[in-house]
């Protein structure tokens, strides 16, 4: 038979537990590409990261970071996730040099 106590200490750790889960289902531990608007990863940054497509701001493409934390990305050379899949990152990577790309589409 179980105490009060015990009892209790289930219920708290099934809420603590349930309200992690719905506090990490945002975008706190998803995949994540920051490019740079000069070389050498220089300059002002912006950063995607939401689920589905993002197009990347012209204006930053002189360099770039992909933060591999679970989610593949796919990139496009035209806005909007159109044509075909250009490079897929399934790791981490980075690059100091100017890119083409338009659009990555984070497969959540």
């Amino acid at each position: 038979m179980r105490t009060p106590h015990s009892v209790r200490t289930a219920v708290g750790a099934t809420a603590l537990a349930g309200a992690l889960l719905l506090g990490t289902g945002g975008t706190a531990f998803a995949s994540s590409f920051l490019s740079w608007s000069g070389p050498q990863n220089t300059g002002s940054a912006r950063e995607v990261f939401a689920c589905g497509c993002n197009n990347i701001d012209p204006g930053h493409k002189a360099a770039y970071r992909f933060t591999y934390t679970g989610q593949t990305a796919a990139m496009y050379n035209e806005s909007d996730c159109r044509g075909v899949v250009h490079h897929t990152f399934r790791g981490s990577q980075e690059s100091r040099d100017a890119f083409g790309w338009k659009s990555v589409f984070f497969h959540c």
